[in-house]
């Protein structure tokens, strides 16, 4: 039998060994590859996050942990809660052959992408709101950081401790804050728990646990009746109970508002302290005083008159003010002002309240001092109230006198004066009060045609009516107060001496009598027998 031998040259072994290699790796193909060598399975999972592709695993067993060691070790990097809704997703993948990590690769891949998720997504924070002010801050603490630099200002041995309610009348969660007393500091029960201070950390102030959110914090939950109630503290004791700070809050009420916020709207705790303490200018209404007048008012305020004016429209500079009179100023404030109830005990001079007797034969603007004022001296306790640093009001509660004030004692009328009021409607003021062609005018004069009618400036006694020298055709009445008014150059006389008339009764007509130099009434007013500018009356 012939046999073929079959031998191989050596282009011909090339050959072969590359074709062994390709059916090798023909055959391998469905032989999946895990991790860095070969696995005996037929399948893998691929992992994802958000829809994102992070990596592959041969057991899906690990997938859970590697996600909680991710997401731990981002609440570890990250104050505070962080709104991400974030979940992972497996898929079974029938392939023999493919690239897989170990649980230390992927949590570190999760980790990567959870990352980017923080970097985007809604961090829990709180806004701290006073009336039309707010701040957003990024945790309790720094909330309680920028309370407590408010108060301390004002609170320097911190006696006062601040406390968080409820407001169960609110759909959402609001909560208001509240002062009180600083009590006795005690041991915490559960000496186990991580707890921090709240405010100054030495004086041991409102620990919390570390863990705890604003619900878990709060003191009390009330009603929106109770926090009305609240709003104002009730009044002290006027009972003595030594020198020191008797009560201490908030002027307006503060909110503090769960939010969700990027991360760029959160404000520095050591930003937002500034902005709440710091003085801005705020307007205020101011009610016009004894004494006051529009300089005054601005110097007392560190104003100019110009801005007072910008401030109050339809106000001028010659504008004549009224005790009583509100206008509108601005003043330093910050957005968050603390009151203040201070017991304090000094000596001071004194004097006794004024005494008064009251005349009813006199008119109002008659006195007469019977007794001259003697001041005194005294110990006293007062409870002084304060907005910030300026003093809003001072109640004394005791006193020891040492040396008796003897007080001022003034008589005084009581009936209301007569008033007077121009003698016509109308009229062109001609000639004014005083110096005139070489001498002096004793009245006033207004020209007006002849006819017009002339009224009694205030009621009285006519004393004189009728022709009377240079003044022509003259009317000359008494008044209760004893001033007297004449009326001069009259056409007609419409009333008799001894006669009663009322403020305003048609009196006589005017005309162009005496040494008159054309139709007009000359008026004078008479003051202990002299003539007086009746423009300072009328």
């Amino acid at each position: 039998m012939n046999r073929k031998k079959l031998f191989f040259n050596k282009k011909s072994k090339l050959v072969f060994i590359e074709a062994v290699v390709i059916t090798c790796g023909c055959m391998l193909a469905g032989v999946p590859l895990v991790g860095n060598g070969f696995g005996n399975g037929s399948s893998y999972y691929e992992v994802t996050l958000e829809g994102r592709l992070v990596g592959s695993v041969k057991n899906p067993d690990v997938v859970e942990q590697a996600f909680l060691d991710a997401r731990a070790r981002i609440s570890r990097e990250t104050e505070g809660l962080v709104l991400a809704d974030v979940e992972y997703s497996m898929e079974k993948i029938p392939k023999v052959f493919a690239t897989t990590m170990d649980t230390e690769m992927l949590t570190d891949a999760i980790y990567q992408e959870l990352r980017k998720e923080v970097e985007t997504a809604k961090h829990k924070a709180y806004q701290l709101k006073v009336n039309e002010f707010t701040v957003t801050l990024g945790s309790y603490q720094d909330v309680m950081d920028v309370l407590y630099a408010t108060k301390d200002r004002f609170d320097t041995n911190n006696e006062f401790q601040i406390s968080i309610v409820s407001n169960a009348d609110r759909e959402l969660n609001v909560y208001t804050v509240q002062m009180s007393k600083q009590e006795a500091e005690e041991e915490a029960a559960d000496s186990g728990k991580s707890r921090i201070r709240v405010g100054n950390a030495a004086a041991g102030i409102a620990e919390f646990d570390v863990t705890q959110s604003v619900e878990e914090v709060i003191t009390k939950t009330v009603t929106g009746a109770d926090l009305q109630q609240e709003e104002t503290p009730e009044e002290d004791s006027k009972e003595v109970q030594g020198d020191g700070l008797r009560n201490l809050y908030f002027s307006e009420q503060v909110e503090i508002v769960e939010a969700y916020v990027s991360e760029d709207e959160i404000t520095p705790t050591a930003e937002a302290i500034d902005m709440v303490t710091k003085d801005t200018e705020k307007n205020e209404v101011y009610e016009v005083q004894p004494g006051d007048s529009l300089s005054v008012i601005a110097n007392s305020h560190d104003l100019l008159v110009r801005e007072v004016l910008a401030l109050n429209e339809g106000l001028e500079e010659t504008t004549t003010l009224q005790i009583g009179d509100e206008i509108v100023i601005t003043v330093p404030q910050p957005e968050l002002s603390v009151m203040s109830v201070e017991e304090s005990t000094y000596e001071e001079d004194y004097f006794a309240e004024t005494q008064y007797i009251d005349n009813d034969s006199w008119y109002t603007t008659e006195t007469e001092v019977r007794q001259e004022a003697q001041q005194g001296h005294r110990q006293v306790t007062a409870l002084i109230t304060r907005r910030n640093d300026a003093e809003e009001g001072r109640e004394i509660i005791a006193e020891t006198i040492m040396a008796e004030a003897i007080p001022q004692i003034i008589e005084r009328g009581t009936m209301t004066p007569p008033t007077y009021i121009k003698p016509l409607s109308g009229g062109r003021l001609s000639s004014g009060f005083g110096a005139r062609w070489g001498s002096v005018h004793k009245g006033i004069d207004w020209a007006c045609p002849i006819g017009t009618a002339i009224m009694a400036s205030s009621g009285g006694t006519v004393v004189q009516a009728g022709w009377f020298s240079s003044y022509g055709n003259c009317v000359t009445i008494r008044h209760p107060d004893g001033k007297q008014t004449r009326y001069a150059h009259l056409s007609r006389v419409l009333v008799s001496a001894g006669q009663s008339v009322q403020q305003g009764q048609k009196i006589a007509l005017s005309g162009n009598t005496g040494w008159s130099t054309g139709p007009h009434v000359h008026f004078e007013i008479i003051v202990n027998g002299r003539q007086v500018n009746p423009m300072g009356y009328l």
